[in-house]
């Protein structure tokens, strides 16, 4: 399925006719990126998609309580007449039996003193269909099933509530019961069910009949109060994803505003402080450095050079006492063959042969002294060029590092304190932050009431539910049941005993490839991320269990909540793909609370690939100008959503905001 164009006329802000031309213009172009700051008018688009479909059963976010007729009316344009009303027309095509077929679906409706009165046609390939049009609500589950269209069609509250597991079991049990057509066995049970009641009443006795009719009426009345709770549990937590929204963006706006760096200001002083005097140390320890043996290093060459002529001088001298006892040596010697009478010619000869001997064993003659130093201060010198000035040259290339590091930090911190704003400044959005704040408080407050309310309603149904069934029971066992009546409960029993059975094992066979589907989709988000290894749905509760490296089990309170919702997309994708059905996303601001790691996954790797279609509803916070440099290969067509707050009405352009 395709869509190929949304025709929104006087719908909720946009007055006046807008047309936004949605086909993808080829396969690897197949997101249509609507951009809009808040208000503008994203979530209406994404209620229009799903009111066209599945009129009075669509689940959209802006009908709240009331009557569907009441809805209507609220939905036109606030300068439109009623008598012109509104009107949604959505068309798409689709391929039945090979071949292509095109349809568009249009409702329309005026105002009325107490509500709005509705039409549907519906053409197919440019002809008016009567009868398709007359019976749209029951064959529009061939097109798009409601048991799944919320697999297709969500926004990024949908997100938020999935990635709460302990919310997942109920909209895995829906879907999978959508997907497995286990809505109809649930169906066909609860009427056997009634079935069994009512030949059951037939049996009773008339006094018996009255009290049965007195407790059904009870069933009746907590079963209405408990659709009422409900529907104020839906209220109360629109309510709160509201209240809770705001304070996203009232936090948001601080944040930009400079009020993080407000609420730091005496922790920037305090670390002004302790980086001033840690610059002050490092001076100190510099100077210290400077004072010693540090500044030979400008004329290493030089000690070099003083190191060796010192050497030199040292072997010289050395030389020049070896030479001294060498010549006493040979006086000795020449004195003793004196002594013996030796010939004048052999001891000139032996004279001769030791001069040449001394000359040879110590070289020159003697050298000039210029360095004058002794053998230790030779040592130290050698040590102080060959070591100690290395280490020395060291420590202050460290010191040196370690002063720019506190000089760069120094200098980020003084440029964060002169950006503090002043407080006075900041009053009006701390005051809308503390508005924000108590009416989050309040929300929850009337969604726990709202809850609570739920469950006693509940509670009070189930209890007269059995005491019902019971008096059923107690009927047909006094009366001794007619035989028809009671072939018909022993069948309708078995029936349900049968269907009971066949659901758990639908469940069970089927839910091994749908959190196969659901990892295969979350390691295609996450990729390198292995921290959750494998998932686990059990077919009778829809508890969801993760198992991390080793088998061992996750909670969810070790996943941070960009990992929460990546997993919550990873369930609707794959959920979508067990549906086996070709439709279109379309997903209304996705990317709120993620921070730029997990934004860039779904940047990359989940919109290019969720579907053959994709329609995005984003604000300038959620795809900036970054992501949009990113998305753009993959995107068709671009619109954006302009608000006139002095007139109410918002204007549709061709165009990203960026």
């Amino acid at each position: 399925m395709i869509l190929d164009e949304l025709v929104l006329h006087n719908v909720g802000v946009f007055a006046g006719r807008h047309s936004f031309e949605l086909t993808p213009p080829s396969p690897d172009k197949p997101i249509i990126l609507i951009g809009a700051l808040n208000g503008a008018g994203k979530t209406t688009f994404l209620d229009s998609i799903q009111l066209a479909l599945f009129g009075p059963l669509a689940r959209t976010a802006s009908r709240g309580g009331g009557s569907y007729q009441s809805y209507l009316r609220r939905l036109i344009h606030n300068d439109a007449p009623l008598d012109e009303g509104a009107a949604i027309e959505l068309a798409f095509h689709i391929v039945e039996r090979g071949h292509e077929r095109h349809y568009r679906l249009r409702r329309a409706w005026t105002g009325t003193a107490t509500g709005a009165r509705e039409r549907v046609d519906v053409l197919v390939d440019d002809r008016p269909d009567g009868t398709l049009s007359r019976q749209w609500a029951e064959r529009v589950d061939a097109f798009v099933p409601r048991g799944v269209a919320e697999l297709f069609f969500f926004d990024g509250e949908k997100i938020e509530t999935l990635a709460e597991l302990d919310n997942a079991r109920e909209v895995l049990r829906t879907a999978i019961g959508a997907l497995l057509g286990l809505d109809l066995v649930d169906r066909l049970a609860a009427d056997l069910t009634l079935v069994e009641r009512n030949h059951k009443a037939d049996q009773a006795a008339p006094a018996m009949q009255k009290v049965l009719e007195t407790v059904r009426n009870k069933v009746e009345m907590h079963r209405e109060q408990k659709e009422q709770t409900k529907r104020s549990v839906d209220e109360a937590r629109g309510k709160l994803e509201r209240a809770e929204k705001r304070l996203f963006d009232v936090n948001e706006r601080l944040r930009l505003e400079g009020g993080e760096l407000f609420d730091r200001s005496s922790e920037l002083e305090a670390a002004k402080l302790h980086l001033a005097e840690s610059a002050k140390d490092l001076d100190s320890r510099l100077r210290d450095a400077a004072a010693g043996t540090l500044p030979l290093q400008l004329v290493r060459e030089q000690l070099l050079e003083l190191a060796e002529s010192a050497e030199s001088e040292l072997y010289d001298r050395r030389q020049r006492d070896i030479r001294d006892i060498l010549q006493k040596r040979d006086r000795a010697i020449l004195g003793q063959l004196k002594k013996q009478a030796v010939s004048a010619e052999v001891i000139k000869n032996v004279q001769d042969y030791l001069a040449a001997d001394r000359k040879s064993q110590t070289g020159k003659e003697k050298m000039k002294p210029i360095a004058e130093l002794s053998n230790e201060s030779v040592v130290i010198l050698r040590r102080l060029i060959d070591a100690d000035l290395d280490a020395e040259i060291g420590n202050a290339q460290r010191l040196i590092d370690q002063r720019a590091t506190v000089v760069q930090e120094l200098d980020d911190v003084l440029q964060m304190i002169a950006s503090v704003p002043r407080e006075k400044a900041l009053d009006e959005l701390r005051q809308d932050r503390d508005d924000a704040y108590r009416a989050v408080a309040e929300a929850t407050q009337l969604l726990n009431q709202a809850e609570t309310e739920v469950a006693a309603a509940a509670a009070a149904e189930h209890e007269a539910e059995r005491r019902l069934s019971g008096l059923l029971e107690k009927a047909a066992d006094e009366l001794g049941a007619a035989e028809d009546s009671r072939r018909v409960i022993e069948h309708s029993q078995r029936v349900r005993t049968t269907l009971s059975r066949f659901r758990h094992e639908a469940s069970r066979r089927n839910v091994d490839r749908i959190q196969k589907l659901i990892l295969e989709s979350l390691q295609r988000l996450a990729r390198k991320n292995r921290l959750i290894t494998d998932i686990r749905i059990d077919p009778e509760t829809f508890e969801v269990e993760l198992q991390g490296r080793n088998g061992t089990v996750l909670l969810p309170q070790q996943l941070s909540a960009g990992e929460r919702q990546l997993l919550a997309v990873s369930m609707l994708w794959g959920l979508g793909q067990a549906s086996g059905r070709p439709l279109p996303v379309v997903i209304d601001t996705p990317l709120g609370r993620l921070d730029g790691i997990h934004r860039n996954h779904l940047l990359e790797r989940y919109f290019p690939q969720a579907s053959h279609q994709v329609i995005l509803l984003s604000t300038d916070q959620e795809i900036d100008e970054a992501a949009w440099k990113r998305l753009r290969k993959h995107v068709g067509h671009t619109y954006q959503l302009e608000h006139d707050a002095s007139s109410g009405s918002t204007r549709a352009t061709t165009g990203y905001l960026w």
